[in-house]
């Protein structure tokens, strides 16, 4: 019974973790639209004689930050993944591998 409640234990702090990493991802991705918004909004509203190169220059910041938004999003999904499979794979007295899926969760959730 032990080894059912550590396990338990273990999977409820290994999904607090992709909680808190979701959260995390999702308020960048929120601030990056707020951004992309407001680029929209001062583009609407900026004359002709407004200077292209800033513009573009902050059109590339803002598709940098998706890419690499994309990207910690698919690495998310796949650690999230990984640790799950060790947990549930890992034998009720090897606390190794659920040591290690934390681990790379953690270090997927914070770049």
């Amino acid at each position: 019974m032990m080894d059912h409640e550590r396990r338990e234990r273990e999977l409820k702090e290994i999904f607090e973790e992709i909680q808190h990493s979701y959260r995390t991802l999702l308020d960048n991705t929120l601030t990056l639209q707020a951004r992309t918004l407001e680029l929209a909004r001062t583009l609407f509203e900026s004359s002709a004689q407004e200077d292209s190169h800033s513009t573009h220059a902050t059109l590339e910041e803002l598709a940098c930050q998706s890419r690499s938004q994309r990207e910690q999003f698919e690495t998310l999904l796949r650690k999230s993944a990984e640790a799950y499979s060790k947990v549930l794979e890992a034998p009720s007295d090897d606390h190794h591998m659920v040591k290690e899926a934390k681990a790379d969760l953690e270090e997927a959730s914070h770049p």
